[in-house]
């Protein structure tokens, strides 16, 4: 099985036609800002350009989608902020948004509020042998979180979970030149950075091994 992964796309869905093999992908995950503050129809003129590459999507929200944008994933069956699937044996859960940041996103939340929708998802998918988190937030204190002046800004609600939990893999986004991976308790973290500049992650699950690669297109 491969899966595509990819966020920060702030309006130019057009850079994922240069991803190899998208359209025989057997699902791509679009991680969160798929617009700039906008709403249902700026994200699904996102959504549609991403469909016609591949039909099998799931999508969540990051901080800079409005909140109609959460309804509208969760109307179209392809939500995975604060839910989990099973796909081939390979359990996928969602945390859309960000903390609270200096800019008055539209998506924003308290720690409390991440940590609530990041275990109701996990619910969803506990019982799978290996279990892909998808978190538009990265840890808190890792290579992936870190800003252009030094300092951290990830979640702590995330960090914390990816200690506790059995999880094999966690995809980040949201800070666009933290670009790189790390690892937290059993699960290594990738950021593949905004999608405009050609980053995503590609997964491969064999039903035995998992692998996980940042890669550029």
């Amino acid at each position: 099985m491969l899966i595509l992964a990819f966020g920060d796309v702030h309006m130019r869905p057009e850079r994922a036609k240069g991803i190899p093999g998208i359209r025989q992908a057997d699902l791509v995950v679009v991680n969160g800002d798929l617009t700039l503050r906008g709403g249902r129809a700026e994200a699904l003129s996102v959504l549609d350009a991403l469909t016609e590459l591949n039909r099998h999507v799931y999508a969540q929200i990051g901080n800079m989608d409005r909140a109609d944008v959460d309804r509208m994933f969760t109307e179209m069956g392809i939500n995975l902020n604060g839910r989990g699937v099973l796909v081939g044996g390979v359990g996928l859960f969602g945390l859309g948004g960000s903390p609270p940041t200096p800019f008055d996103t539209p998506s924003e939340f308290t720690e409390q509020e991440l940590e609530a929708t990041l275990r109701r998802a996990y619910q969803d998918v506990e019982k799978a042998s290996v279990k892909i988190l998808f978190s538009h937030a990265p840890p808190v204190d890792t290579a992936v979180d870190r800003v252009r002046s030094g300092a951290h800004v990830g979640s702590s609600a995330v960090r914390r979970f990816l200690e506790e939990a059995d999880c094999s893999l966690c995809v980040c986004g949201h800070i666009h030149e933290a670009s790189g991976t790390d690892r937290v308790g059993p699960a290594l973290v990738l950021n593949p950075g905004m999608l405009a500049q050609g980053g995503y992650a590609r997964i491969e699950w064999d039903g035995h091994s998992l692998s996980a690669t940042l890669e550029r297109c």
